[in-house]
């Protein structure tokens, strides 16, 4: 059996203020047509669908048309809720969509009980063992009790999101990401024993210890708290885990398949993409890496204002959502202005003068014309710098940018 584990789809989340919902379209597509390339089983995606609870109307189609499209390739889907989603809302339907071959696990008390695949000479079978006498797909039918089909089968646990401190006092452990993701993964871990000859998936959406991080991840921890140990997995063949937006191997068997989309610059450069893992009978499961195509062109640049302007070394970022830091000894004037005449797509500029104090991120236009509010956001801006000291004429160019700005979004 193949199963694709992808995570952190983002559904709905712009860069740096733009909305980039076309290019996670193409990334969606690239994961339907994996499934019909690979011939994949099911499609595991472990937290955060959405980017946030609340998404517009467009992000919700975006999700039902992918769904619908994997589902029309052959392949059953695995969803569990990270922190960034509303666990009620993505679950909402849960056992109508079982029926439709699209398993939820948005709550706490279905972690235990698994999406069981089993095969044999009429293909792959499916029963949600969290429903009230299990429901299986049309090529198998039964309770998870009496589907206990030998050395092909599989057992996915999709543990949601679980903020420590609303689910510890009824599993009765400290408020900790690492006592109330062990103490879920025991019942997983109970659960799987009583199963004969079936081997285990877990998915969860965790920062585990020794994950290189991104930008642009939510924080989740808290001194500490907010880490969990890969040994929590260790009963379990294979760990498709979310939330890190790199995708990476902490172990053979625990990893994560990052998010498709970079939504952060410091993800520039970065694979994105999924993992492959096929099981077969007796041998550990194998990982192929799958890369995606669509995505952000992100280009970070370093240097002075003329130079970068001049150097034919950067003429590929001309097409690129760019970074750009300038080093020059003084602030040049217009400087977002005059970088744009060039890399037209820069949505992020900061000033770091070679051998003086690093300034603060000076990030503004696109975020105040996409803004549900832009008067208040420009207050709030021109409060953080009224906070700052900066001279007359970076304040003359950062009022131009944001009046500009404010121009934009009342027209549209």
């Amino acid at each position: 059996m193949r199963f694709l584990h992808t995570s952190d789809w983002h559904l709905g989340r712009t860069f740096h203020g733009v909305d980039v919902l076309d290019v996670q379209s193409r990334a969606m597509d690239e994961i339907v047509h994996w499934v019909t390339e690979h011939r994949v089983d099911a499609v595991l995606i472990s937290g955060d669908v959405y980017d946030r609870a609340q998404p517009r109307t467009e992000v919700v189609e975006l999700l039902n048309t992918t769904l619908a499209k994997i589902r029309r390739a052959g392949a059953y889907v695995v969803v569990t809720s990270g922190n960034h989603d509303s666990a009620a809302r993505l679950g909402f339907g849960a056992e109508i969509m079982a029926h439709g071959g699209v398993f939820l696990r948005t709550r706490l008390d279905h972690a235990s009980r698994p999406v069981l695949f089993t095969e044999d000479e009429s293909g792959v079978g499916v029963t949600d063992t969290a429903l009230s006498g299990g429901t299986g797909s049309s090529e198998k039918q039964g309770t998870a009790e009496s589907s206990q089909a030998g050395e092909n089968a599989v057992a996915v646990y999709g543990i949601p999101y679980l903020e420590p401190r609303s689910v510890a006092p009824g599993l009765e452990c400290q408020a900790t990401h690492q006592a109330v993701l062990q103490t879920v993964a025991r019942t997983t871990t109970e659960d799987l024993a009583q199963r004969r000859d079936t081997r285990g998936v877990v998915m969860a959406h965790a920062f585990v210890t020794g994950a290189a991080a991104t930008e642009s991840e939510r924080i989740i921890d808290s001194g500490g708290l907010g880490t969990v140990s890969a040994d929590v997995f260790d009963s379990h063949d294979y760990a498709a885990l979310g939330h890190i937006h790199r995708r990476q191997t902490i172990r053979e068997s625990v990893r994560y398949s990052g998010s498709p989309v970079a939504y952060s610059f410091s993800e520039t450069g970065q694979s994105k993409g999924a993992w492959l893992v096929e099981f077969t009978a007796g041998n550990e499961p194998e990982v192929l890496p799958l890369d995606h195509r669509a995505g952000l062109h992100l280009a970070q640049l370093r240097g002075h204002l003329e130079d970068l302007l001049r150097d034919p070394e950067h003429s590929d970022a001309k097409s690129a959502w760019c970074q750009v830091v300038l080093t020059d000894s003084e602030r040049p004037a217009a400087a977002m202005d005059r970088i744009r005449t060039r890399f037209s797509q820069t949505v992020e500029l900061r000033w770091e003068p070679e051998g003086g104090r690093a300034q603060p991120q000076l990030s503004y236009s696109a975020r105040v014309r996409t803004a549900e509010n832009p008067e208040s956001l420009c207050a709030s801006f021109f409060d953080h710098v009224r906070q700052r000291s900066v001279t007359d004429p970076e304040r003359a160019d950062i009022a131009a940018a944001v009046g500009t700005a404010q121009s934009d979004a009342r027209s549209e």
